[in-house]
């Protein structure tokens, strides 16, 4: 029988809280997303105000990390550095759109969190400190 650990809604609550902590201090409107160890939702929100495109590319982001096991801007630049491209893979739901973070636990990938609806830079930095979040 395996044993497998996977996020729960205990910590797809505290990451989502976060996120949105992360977005209302600076100002922004935004969705999250959290999804369990095969890339399934656990979560998700769209805070009021955000455009409805941010909350499907925040559960792409979370279900693109959890499947492939590495940060959605990782897995963008694997394709890039081998001149892949997303069709390879036979699955629309796959982006390389940052923002999606793998939530490792003793080096096992347990889910994914993502964000949308800020700049680049921002969706990574929120999206990391959703990571850390809910592995509190």
């Amino acid at each position: 029988m395996l044993n497998l650990r996977t996020l729960g809604i205990h910590e797809a609550r505290r990451a989502i809280a976060e996120g949105v902590a992360q977005a209302q201090r600076r100002g922004l409107t935004m969705a999250f997303a959290v999804a369990d160890h095969r890339g399934a939702p656990i979560a998700c929100e769209r805070m009021d105000g955000a455009a409805a495109r941010t909350l499907t590319h925040a559960l792409r982001k979370a279900f693109t990390a959890a499947e492939m096991g590495r940060d959605t801007a990782r897995f963008g630049k694997d394709l890039q550095d081998r001149r892949g491209g997303l069709d390879q893979w036979g699955n629309p739901n796959l982006t390389t759109l940052p923002g999606g973070c793998v939530v490792v636990l003793d080096g096992e990938v347990v889910g994914a969190v993502a964000c949308g609806g800020a700049p680049t830079d921002l969706d990574v930095e929120i999206a990391q400190a959703m990571c850390a979040a809910a592995l509190a």
